[in-house]
C-alpha cells in the first residue's frame, strides 16, 4: 500500500496543478451555485417553500462532490488507475446525486414537470421502474470492457456518455427522495424494496471485476491507448513532457488494481443505499406508530 501511494504521488508531481485541481469546472460549479440562489430567491413565488438552510447545504455538499469527483486530483487518477475511476464512479452516481435531490425545493421540480414534452419525459424516466432499469443498464454496460474502451477513447461520447449517466442517476434517486410529495407513487415499503433491487442490480458489474481471472480493460493495460486516454486530461492533449513509461507503471498488478476497483464501487454503493434505506425503515416504523395511535391503538404496556 505504501509502495502504490508512492507510485501515485509521484505520478500526479507531473502535472501542473491546473490539471489537478480544475479552476475551470470549480468556476463552472461556482456558476451553478449562483443559479440555484438567483432561481430559489428571485424566481420563488411567495405561496412556494423558501429553501431551507439545510438545502442550501445540500447543494454546497452535491457540487463539492462533484468537484472532487471531475474537477480534483481524483479524475486525472481515474484516467491513470482503474480503482481511482471506480471511487470517482462512487463520488458521482451515489453520493452527488441524492444530495442534489434533497437541495432542489419540491416547487422547481413542479414547474419542470409542467413545462410541455420535457415535463413527460421527466415523468417518464422518473417512473419507478425506468429509473431502476436504465441506469443501472447503462452504468452495467459502460464497464463492459469494449464499451468503456470505446468511450475513453472518444472525448466528445466521453462527455455525453458522463452527462447522460449523471442525469439517469439523478432520476434513479428521485423516487427514493420523492422532492414532490404529489409524486410520490411509493410507500415506504416499497421504497426499501427499490434500494434493495437497486443494489441487486449492480451486483452483476461488480462482481465481473471482482471475481474475473484477467485485466479487462485496454485503457490501462495497452500503452498506445493509455496515452490517448490520459492525453484528454490535458491542454491540447499534449503528453509530450509526461514520462509515459513511469506513469503507465503506477499500478504494479492491473488485476488486483481491477478487483479493489470492484469492491470499492460494491460497498460504496451497499453504504450510501444502506444510509437511505435505514433512514427509510426508521420514516415507516415512525408512521406506522403514528397510525396506530390514530387508530386507537397502544404501544405502551396496560398496567392491571
Amino acid at each position: 500500500m505504501r509502495n502504490m501511494l508512492g507510485n501515485l504521488r509521484g505520478a500526479l508531481s507531473q502535472f501542473d496543478w491546473t490539471v489537478l485541481w480544475s479552476p475551470y469546472y470549480a468556476l463552472l460549479l461556482i456558476g451553478l451555485y449562483v443559479l440555484y440562489a438567483f432561481i430559489t430567491e428571485k424566481i420563488r413565488r411567495p405561496d412556494e417553500a423558501e429553501t431551507t438552510l439545510a438545502q442550501k447545504f445540500m447543494m454546497l455538499a452535491a457540487l463539492f462532490v462533484y468537484y472532487i469527483g471531475f474537477g480534483s486530483p481524483l479524475d486525472v487518477l481515474a484516467h491513470i488507475t482503474f480503482s481511482a475511476h471506480m471511487l470517482q464512479m462512487v463520488f458521482v452516481y451515489m453520493v452527488a446525486p441524492p444530495l442534489l435531490m434533497l437541495a432542489i425545493p419540491g416547487w422547481a421540480f413542479k414547474r419542470l414537470f409542467g413545462v410541455p414534452y420535457l415535463g413527460k419525459a421527466l415523468r417518464f424516466f422518473t417512473l419507478p421502474l425506468i429509473a431502476l432499469v436504465v441506469f443501472n443498464s447503462l452504468f452495467t454496460f459502460y464497464h463492459m470492457p469494449f464499451i468503456f474502451d470505446y468511450v475513453l477513447t472518444n472525448y466528445t461520447v466521453h462527455r455525453l456518455f458522463h452527462g447522460t449517466l449523471i442525469f439517469l442517476s439523478m432520476t434513479m434517486w428521485y423516487p427514493i427522495i420523492a422532492p414532490v410529495n404529489e409524486e410520490d407513487s411509493l410507500s415506504d415499503l416499497k421504497k426499501m424494496v427499490y434500494i434493495v433491487a437497486n443494489g441487486v442490480l449492480l451486483t452483476p458489474a461488480c462482481a465481473f471485476m471482482i471475481f474475473s481471472q484477467s485485466f479487462q480493460y485496454d485503457a490501462y493495460q495497452d500503452p498506445a491507448t493509455f496515452a490517448k486516454v490520459l492525453a484528454y486530461c490535458l491542454p491540447n492533449n499534449d503528453v509530450s513532457g509526461l514520462n509515459m513509461e513511469r506513469l503507465f507503471g503506477t499500478t504494479k498488478d492491473l488485476l488486483e488494481d481491477q478487483r479493489f476497483g470492484g469492491v470499492l464501487m460494491k460497498l460504496g454503493q451497499e453504504l450510501v443505499y444502506g444510509i437511505f434505506f435505514g433512514l427509510t425503515f426508521f420514516t415507516w416504523v415512525r408512521r406506522s406508530k403514528s397510525t396506530a395511535v390514530d387508530e386507537g391503538m397502544s404501544f405502551s404496556p396496560k398496567a392491571d
